[in-house]
C-alpha cells in the first residue's frame, strides 16, 4: 500500500517538474524543475529498494548514478548562474530564441 502512495508522490513531482519547465522560461527555475525529477526518481528507486528487500549492485550502483548526476546539475547550475550575473545576462530563457546562428 506504501508503495502506490510513494510511486504517485513521484508521479505527482514529475507533473509538477514538468508544468514547471513548460510554464516558466527562467533558466534557474528550469534547472530547478529538472532537479526535482531527479528527486522524484530516487524516491521511486528507493521505495521499490525498500519493498524489493535487499537490493543487488546494480541497483545500488543506479541510485548513486543518479545522485551524482544531480549533483553535478546543482554545480553546472550554480556556476552557470554565477558566471552569467557576473557578466549582466538576463535569465530569460524566450530571449535565447531571437539569437542568430
Amino acid at each position: 500500500m506504501m508503495l502506490e502512495y510513494l510511486a504517485a508522490a513521484s508521479i505527482a513531482l514529475v507533473a509538477i517538474a514538468i508544468a514547471g519547465i513548460i510554464a516558466d522560461r527562467h533558466f534557474i527555475m528550469m534547472m530547478l524543475a529538472i532537479e526535482l525529477m531527479f528527486i522524484a526518481s530516487s524516491i521511486l528507486l528507493v521505495s521499490f529498494f525498500s519493498f524489493a528487500g535487499s537490493p543487488g549492485p546494480d541497483a545500488v550502483v543506479l541510485l548513486v548514478g543518479i545522485w551524482a548526476v544531480a549533483a553535478c546539475g546543482v554545480i553546472a547550475t550554480v556556476t552557470l548562474y554565477v558566471c552569467m550575473k557576473a557578466q549582466g545576462f538576463d535569465f530569460d530563457v524566450a530571449k535565447l530564441s531571437r539569437l542568430k546562428w
